[in-house]
């Protein structure tokens, strides 16, 4: 019985099953050697993700057609073996693109495509769709303007012309933006209450007739703006009028180095004020020659804001009042006197006026006092 069971072909084939099920579990049971291989190999087929931001182009004719409504880049994740996934991360030798070459003029609603990534590496591109406006270009020159807040400017002071710089911009867009176009202009924001001349670099913007900024391209996109700030100013003439309480008898005047001088302030301060401005001298306690200094602005008392110079040196000079009568004796000082004698003799007379430039004491001249009293004798 049992020979007859070993001869049959049942036996044969599940003798054969038992070895080929005994090989199959000695091949897929790795041995205690080959640990570190197999942990190895699982490493290097683990999927993993990346996500990279990556640029976007543009396959058209930029030369004859304006584009518009792509973003600037977009974010691709990619999956597979880690070890790929790692080196694309890296590289980023791959390209994400729009192919534009077959479509007319128009808004148009384009897949993403990339070229480049590994065969083995799935992906995902967000946005996958754009909208996009394909436009006939335009290109033209404009000149920028300045607009700029004037109450931002300090009370009095007053802003000149403004400089840009470039003064002319040149505009590529859609042809139908370009032409809409009204101005390029440049916005400064002052600061509150300035004082001193503006000198920045301000982004230039394109605007429609209703103050609308328009999606066109600037070069340059930025420009040099200087705005001078000052006090109007305006040059006149100095007179010295007297001014105070002086002791009787005394004669004030006045000169001074400076004939002209530059007077700042508002030009409603500067309208009122003639070619010629008078800048009174206080000689309250003066008696004697002296030299004082004047600051204009406060001389002035308000009708100007300052002045250049502000300070102005003006010699006082003094002289006595002159006395009436023979003989008589002029107050003592530093000024000039006069003498004065009237003699008479038979009928005639003689009179003569002297200046005592040399400050004589007495205050006459003894020499022409002489030449009087001959005279009269001889007659």
């Amino acid at each position: 019985m049992m020979k007859k069971i070993i001869n049959s072909n049942y036996f044969y084939a599940f003798i054969s099953l038992c070895g080929a099920l005994w090989l199959f579990f000695m091949v897929s049971t790795p041995g205690v050697g080959s640990t570190r291989d197999s942990n190895q190999s699982n490493q290097s087929t683990v999927n993993t993700k990346a996500t990279m931001t990556v640029p976007l182009q543009v396959q058209a004719n930029t030369d004859a057609y304006y584009i518009t409504g792509y973003p600037q880049s977009v974010k691709v994740t990619i999956e597979g073996p880690s070890a790929l996934v790692t080196a694309t991360k890296n590289t980023q030798n791959f390209s994400v693109y729009l192919n534009l070459r077959q479509y007319l003029p128009g808004k148009h609603k384009v897949r993403i495509q990339q070229n480049g990534l590994n065969s083995e590496l799935t992906y995902t591109i967000k946005p996958k769709y754009v909208n996009i406006n394909i436009q006939k270009r335009m290109t033209k020159s404009l000149p920028v303007n300045v607009q700029f807040n004037k109450n931002s400017i300090a009370s009095g002071y007053s802003a000149g012309k403004p400089v840009v710089s470039p003064d002319t911009v040149k505009v590529t867009g859609a042809a139908s933006d370009v032409k809409k176009i009204k101005k390029l202009i440049v916005k400064p924001i002052l600061p509150k209450g300035i004082k001193n001349t503006f000198d920045q670099e301000v982004l230039i913007q394109a605007l429609d007739k209703n103050g609308k900024t328009l999606n066109v391209t600037l070069e340059p996109q930025t420009a040099h703006v200087k705005i001078p700030i000052n006090l109007p100013s305006k040059k006149v003439s100095i007179n010295f009028t007297q001014q105070g309480d002086s002791p009787t008898g005394m004669n004030f005047s006045f000169d001074s180095d400076v004939t002209t001088i530059t007077v700042f302030g508002t030009q409603k301060q500067l309208d009122a004020i003639e070619d010629s401005i008078n800048i009174p001298v206080d000689i309250s306690g003066v008696t004697n020659n002296s030299k004082h200094s004047i600051n204009v602005a406060d001389a002035l008392k308000g009708q100007i804001v300052s002045s250049d110079p502000d300070l102005i040196l003006v010699n006082i000079t003094v002289s006595s009042t002159n006395g009436t009568g023979s003989n008589s004796k002029p107050s003592p000082g530093n000024g000039s006197s006069s003498n004065t004698n009237s003699n008479t003799s038979e009928g005639s007379s003689n009179s003569s006026t002297t200046s005592n430039g040399n400050n004589n004491p007495n205050g006459n001249s003894n020499s022409t006092n002489n030449e009087n009293n001959e005279s009269n004798a001889n007659d």
